[in-house]
């Protein structure tokens, strides 16, 4: 299913149905209960992918993904890192601003300004100072201030059951750049040998109730230091499932996933993590392109 009428048919074992945006709520709802299950990819942004859950569970369908509580608290990236934050977890100091009203002083800077519901480095903003703030950063209604803290931008991927294990996928690096004074993810590579997996990570991911099926964490790993800093968890797939596929056998990764959900551990115990590792790494990009070796190909899904 998809609601993008700019996307291609592409052939396969399934059926596309391209839904207006004035019949979206309603349609893509009622076929979904007609499902076994269903996997919602959506920003958090204004509560688009928590209102999207709940649809769905009035509808009587069956999710794949994190409970709309769970999105609910990750969404909202300053309730996050207090949560975190008062757990123990490392995370960036976090302040509410008003981007047009003057910047607070006494905050570290260069300094990331973003949405404090933003998904995928939109409307995200490198700040020299407090008084140099972009024209774009302003119209914000209200942001979160962050120090820029040193560290290899980072991903992990887990998959999680009702048994609120988070089991391990594979960790990647992910290629951000700053362009004109903003952020601009660009995609990741996969795997990333050089980072042991952090125990901590799916501590965090552990620590919050209702995270389900394949969730994303984005952290920096600061090598000199030595530490790891959680930046934010996504309730729900992320880019990063473009490399992974690539890198597991066809159909493991999503048969896994029902697995984990449905806790039929008859996939659900094989060492993914350990597969992925012992895999040549791959680029992937934000469309979805994957570069092997210097050979780029569309992603197999």
């Amino acid at each position: 299913m998809t609601l993008d009428a700019r996307l291609p048919d592409e052939p396969g074992p399934w059926t596309t149905l391209r839904i207006g945006s004035e019949q979206e709520s309603d349609e893509w709802a009622r076929h979904s209960a007609q499902a076994d299950w269903t996997v919602l990819i959506a920003p958090e942004t204004a509560g688009t992918l928590a209102d999207c859950s709940r649809t769905l569970t009035l509808r009587g369908g069956r999710s794949l993904g994190s409970t709309p509580e769970a999105i609910d608290l990750t969404g909202d990236k300053l309730r996050l890192a207090v949560f975190l934050g008062e757990r123990g977890f490392r995370t960036p100091a976090s302040r509410r601003v008003v981007p047009s009203l003057p910047l607070p002083e006494d905050v570290p800077y260069p300094a990331v300004l973003k949405p404090i519901d933003g998904a995928g480095s939109v409307d995200t903003f490198w700040i020299p100072g407090p008084s140099l703030v972009p024209d774009d950063a302003k119209a914000l209604p209200e942001a979160l201030l962050q120090p820029f803290l040193p560290g290899i931008p980072s991903s992990a991927t887990f998959l999680i059951g009702s048994d609120n294990k988070a089991r391990l996928i594979g960790i990647g690096r992910q290629r951000i750049e700053i362009q004109e004074g903003r952020f601009v993810y660009r995609g990741g590579v996969l795997p990333d040998l050089e980072t042991s997996p952090a125990p901590v990570l799916a501590q965090a991911v552990e620590s919050i109730p209702g995270l389900r099926g394949l969730i994303g964490v984005d952290f920096l790993r600061d090598l000199e230091q030595g530490t790891v800093t959680i930046l934010e968890i996504n309730p729900r797939p992320t880019t990063s499932y473009v490399g992974l596929a690539q890198l597991l056998p066809p159909g493991l990764l999503a048969q896994t996933w029902i697995d984990t959900v449905k806790e039929a551990h008859v996939q659900a115990d094989w060492p993914l993590d350990e597969i992925v590792r012992a895999q040549n790494p791959v680029t992937f990009d934000t469309d979805g392109t994957i570069d092997r070796m210097g050979k780029r190909e569309a992603s197999r899904g």
